[in-house]
């Protein structure tokens, strides 16, 4: 139901004029597995994109978008100017192989950037294997070696940034735990990449502020949240936003999910909602309590899209 209701937006330009509102905004996109299997994948079908559909919404970015390099967002911010209407940024979590035997050819033919968080210890438990050379099956559940990781690098636009030493939930560790894992995958990418300051993407899109300023004292680039929307010029580069593209998204849904179409509504109903349901406050009502500042809003339904998006999920 929903892919029709997003059907009849597209065809009505709906969605064009939603992007126009949002287009001086930054729209990080986050992807998983690309594959080249024309079957559903049987584990987790909805973090892998069929490799057509990825094809195809490549070729809509180029003509409605401006794809930059994540470096150029953050250069922008250090410099304080504008970037072009419309910018996009490709973003691939895990580090699965297919990003070496799929993406990178689709990037490469069309002269796009991307980068891909890897998650260390997977990449240095390869350490040894075989290159690879053209997709198989299997590269949609292996990850990259850091010698594929070097040979990434070597294609222009392609990033590699920090998605945890082992993808624990940072939320569940103590202080101390969380500074480990993120100071050794740090260590790790800085070694193998030469890249001293990567940014990195929170395991399961799940953070807090304690785990903001960790990653922030650490020396990291910037961080990416689970929170669902986009960015601009002020927002914390420790809790950037952004959009989950599912496996299954057919053209009409990744251009609601791009355009700001479904982050927008759902921020609206969310509000619509929590306004209904707030009692009317009276004269002699105490004020609020304020949020705990080591909470962040990651599990607010409403405004937040998690790890593993399902076509019930679409906010």
């Amino acid at each position: 139901m929903k892919r029709l209701f997003f059907a009849l937006l597209h065809r009505a330009g709906v969605a064009r004029l939603v992007a126009w509102v949002y287009r001086r905004r930054v729209v990080f996109l986050c992807y998983h597995s690309v594959t080249k299997w024309p079957h559903p994948v049987a584990q987790d079908p909805e973090l892998h994109t069929p490799h057509a559909s990825f094809a195809a919404q490549l070729d809509y970015l180029q003509r409605r978008h401006r794809v930059i390099p994540l470096a150029e967002y953050l250069a922008a911010r250090r410099e304080g100017r504008r970037l072009p209407d419309y910018s996009a940024v490709l973003t691939f979590d895990d580090g699965t192989r297919n990003f070496l035997t799929v993406v990178a050819p689709l990037l490469a033919e069309r002269g796009l950037s991307a980068t891909a968080f890897v998650i260390t210890r997977k990449a240095s438990e390869r350490a040894g294997a075989p290159p690879a050379a053209e997709w198989t099956r299997e590269d949609d559940q292996l990850y990259l070696s850091w010698d594929e990781v070097r040979s990434l690098m070597r294609q222009p636009g392609v990033e590699i940034g920090s998605h945890s030493s082992t993808h624990p939930d940072l939320t569940a560790l103590t202080a101390e735990e969380a500074r480990r894992e993120l100071a050794e995958s740090l260590a790790a990418v800085a070694e193998q990449t030469g890249n001293a300051r990567p940014a990195l993407a929170y395991p399961h899109g799940r953070t807090s502020a304690q785990v903001c300023e960790i990653a922030r004292a650490l020396g990291y680039a910037c961080a990416f949240t689970g929170e669902l929307g986009a960015n601009d010029m002020e927002t914390d580069l420790y809790a950037l936003r952004r959009v989950v593209i599912a496996g299954d998204d057919d053209l009409p849904t990744f251009v609601a999910r791009v355009s700001g179409v479904t982050w927008g509504s759902g921020r609206v109903r969310g509000a619509l909602r929590r306004a209904a349901a707030s009692p009317s406050p009276s004269p002699t009502a105490a004020a609020p309590a304020p949020r705990h500042p080591e909470t962040r809003p990651h599990d607010d339904a409403r405004v937040v899209q998690m790890k593993k998006p399902s076509p019930g999920s679409i906010p």
